[in-house]
């Protein structure tokens, strides 16, 4: 296992000396003769802006969106002129009266039942009405045509746990929005989360339009694990997920070589209790069982997970790939916050209908942690393949800061069909992890069109400057 990773940075602390000799009037002549060659330097050494703190910023001059009606982006810069590169990450959620490009109706076939909340019942349809725009840059809306051209003739394939399956659902709902979608992979098999529901976890859909594919593939550890049982064993019994950090999930990874475009994303099983391995050894556990185990948390396995996915990825496309590498495309979503507020049976436990306004909650320490694990690990595993030449670009989708602003996006109580039909009732289960479908979720995936978008763009462009001249 590689060395420790820091919990969280610390902040140096600075002494000054005092210079006991000088008097007062010294000092402030000296103090004032300084200021000017100090401003200087700092006007003539001024750095680059820093990307965005992990603190939230104050709001922006603009509406908030709580109060903004129809947001016009005829102010924001053109979307081919911002697709280049742009930091989708940093933004606010705006009020749009345009709708989603499908329903719950549309797409019922796809969705998973606990995440279609129209067809559940859920009253309100305000949270529908947001689109999220970036600072400095334009996110245009998601586009079929544009994202089956893009990966015409590849293999879309998403990794991860039930928060990946909820992003490949959004993505096939929007493209079958427009192409004709087809399912031959997993029909049946119930809804996907009971033991014998495997058929769902390992979906596939085929666009006979563009010759794509798109699949999903259940890995909630990304490397290989063992799931702990769905109701606790008998008194004494082991009740906890045991994980192999050494071992690849080979339910995804031996069918990588085939890949064009992957997609990573996990996170929320790693909060869940935990024995960790690593080369035969256990190394660690998260709320352990026994007095005599030192607790480690779960930020430092989780990014050795992030880890190891990429490398036993590259590993695979490298030894399956022809001269030249064959392009491919690795994208780390990045981790997706939940939004409880209070006992999970609560009935109001995610009950708002507006998304946070810019700057109104801070982010939190966990998931700000969990964003830093992906980007970093993202970006190393980039540099690693730019390297060894392997042809594959890894990018990281940043999406854990616009994601925590959508409190209003879960389905809550309507996770089941029509919570209310017997009465209320004090307690009443939640679900504040994943989202309705449509959603904000939805965002994810028009800002993994650019991703995907810019990368083709440049294998094409790789392979015309290589081609022969006539």
């Amino acid at each position: 296992m590689a060395g420790s990773i820091p919990m969280g940075a610390s902040t140096p602390s600075h002494h000054f000396a005092s210079s006991s000799f000088l008097t007062k009037r010294t000092v402030a002549v000296a103090l004032y003769a300084l200021i000017p060659l100090a401003l200087l330097h700092y006007l003539l050494t001024l750095p680059p802006p820093l990307p965005p703190p992990h603190t939230t910023a104050a709001a922006p001059s603009s509406p908030s969106p709580s109060r903004q009606a129809n947001a016009s982006a005829a102010a924001l810069p053109s979307p081919e002129a911002s697709a280049a590169r742009c930091d989708y990450s940093d933004g606010e959620w705006v009020r749009t009266v345009a709708g989603p490009r499908y329903s719950g109706a549309s797409c019922g076939e796809t969705i998973k039942a606990g995440q279609n909340c129209a067809a559940h019942g859920r009253p309100d349809t305000g949270y529908l009405r947001w689109r999220w725009r970036p600072r400095g840059c334009a996110l245009p809306p998601f586009d079929p045509a544009r994202f089956l051209g893009a990966v015409r003739g590849r293999h879309v394939a998403f990794v991860g746990d039930s928060l990946a399956r909820n992003q490949c659902e959004s993505l096939v709902c929007l493209l079958a929005s427009a192409f004709p979608a087809r399912l031959v992979r997993g029909a049946g098999g119930g809804d996907g989360d009971g033991d014998g529901d495997e058929l769902r976890k390992f979906r596939r859909w085929a666009f006979p339009s563009h010759n794509a594919t798109v699949s999903v593939f259940w890995s909630p550890f990304l490397v290989n694990g063992t799931e702990r049982p769905k109701t606790p064993p008998p008194a004494g019994g082991l009740y906890h997920n045991q994980i192999y950090f050494d071992q690849p999930d080979e339910r995804w990874a031996a069918e990588a070589p085939g890949f064009d475009v992957v997609v990573l994303l996990a996170g929320q099983w790693y909060l869940n209790p935990a024995m960790f391995y690593d080369r035969g050894a256990f190394i660690g556990c998260h709320r352990c069982p026994e007095g005599n185990r030192t607790e480690t948390g779960f930020f430092g396995v989780f990014r050795l997970a992030v880890r190891n996915a990429l490398r036993e990825l590259i590993a695979r496309v490298a030894s399956a790939s022809s001269s030249p590498a064959r392009p491919r495309l690795a994208v780390v979503t990045t981790f997706s916050p939940a939004h409880f507020e209070g006992e999970w049976d609560s009935p109001t436990s995610c009950a708002r209908t507006e998304p946070y306004a810019r700057g109104e909650r801070e982010p939190l320490y966990m998931d700000e942690e969990m964003l830093r694990a992906g980007v970093e690990e993202a970006a190393a595993a980039g540099a690693d393949v730019t390297a060894r030449g392997a042809g594959l670009a890894v990018e990281a989708l940043q999406v854990t800061r616009l994601a925590a602003m959508r409190p209003d996006g879960h389905p809550g109580l309507y996770t089941r069909a029509f919570p209310f039909a017997g009465g209320a009732r004090e307690r009443m289960p939640n679900d504040c992890v994943h989202w309705c479908l449509p959603g904000p979720i939805d965002t994810w995936n028009e800002i993994l069109l650019q991703v995907v978008k810019r990368w083709a763009d440049s294998v094409d462009a790789g392979a015309a400057s290589a081609a022969p001249s006539n």
